[in-house]
């Protein structure tokens, strides 16, 4: 094997220890068991983490910063629109979980946002075209990468970009976490793979019910 090519999957396994620990130390960091009510997983309480100040630009070309994510509870997944499979699956789920948040009145009061982890390919355009393949509610949140690292690194997101093949093309490898923000602007929970929309709409009525008790 050519040395180029030893140093290359070496730096891509490094990258993806690097990914799970990015996670893992946020958990570990945030993450405090709920008393009560009992049975709710991967929740961060008694200390949810509040969200600094960043700015992205969502799939209109707007400005998207933390005020638009105060009032609302929002479901954030970073991924990137030539993901061959965790992003498909996951904003499929998303829409799943939407849909049932609606059908049960409660769709205006959540958000669906889907971050790009590689703003060189993810424009605007092709961003909003993406995402309302699965649902118009669906924002893309995408910029330049010092504006999503704002959002990002606040998360514990990492994200490894492979070496471009001979066409240009190359693969992501990020998280696979669904991260839940509160009205106020607090990371308040976190989804870990693979996602059901079952299981995530049923954590998240008894997240809001416990936070509504709190307030």
């Amino acid at each position: 094997m050519p040395d180029a090519k030893k140093i290359r999957i070496f730096g891509l396994l490094l990258g993806l220890i690097a990914l799970g620990l990015g996670v893992g130390l946020l958990t570990a960091r945030y993450y405090r068991p709920v008393e009560h009510p009992s049975g709710i997983q991967g929740m961060f309480w008694p200390d949810p983490k509040q969200l600094y100040p960043f700015i992205t630009m969502d799939d209109t070309g707007a400005r998207f910063g933390l005020d638009r994510l105060k009032g609302k509870w929002s479901f954030l997944f970073f991924g990137y629109t030539h993901c061959p499979d965790v992003c498909p699956i996951t904003l499929s789920v998303m829409n799943q979980v939407y849909e049932e948040l609606q059908r049960r009145g409660l769709g205006s009061e959540v958000q669906m946002l889907f971050v790009t982890v590689d703003p060189e390919r993810d424009t605007t355009r092709r961003l909003a075209e993406y995402v309302h393949r699965f649902n118009p509610a669906i924002t893309g949140l995408g910029g330049s990468m010092a504006q999503i690292q704002s959002l990002a690194g606040q998360l514990g997101v990492l994200s490894v970009k492979d070496e471009a093949d001979e066409h240009g093309n190359y693969l992501v490898d990020h998280s696979t976490a669904l991260f839940l923000i509160d009205p106020k602007g607090r990371l308040i929970s976190l989804f870990s793979a693979p996602h059901e929309a079952a299981s995530i709409v049923s954590r998240f009525l008894q997240i809001r019910d416990f936070v509504g008790q709190q307030t």
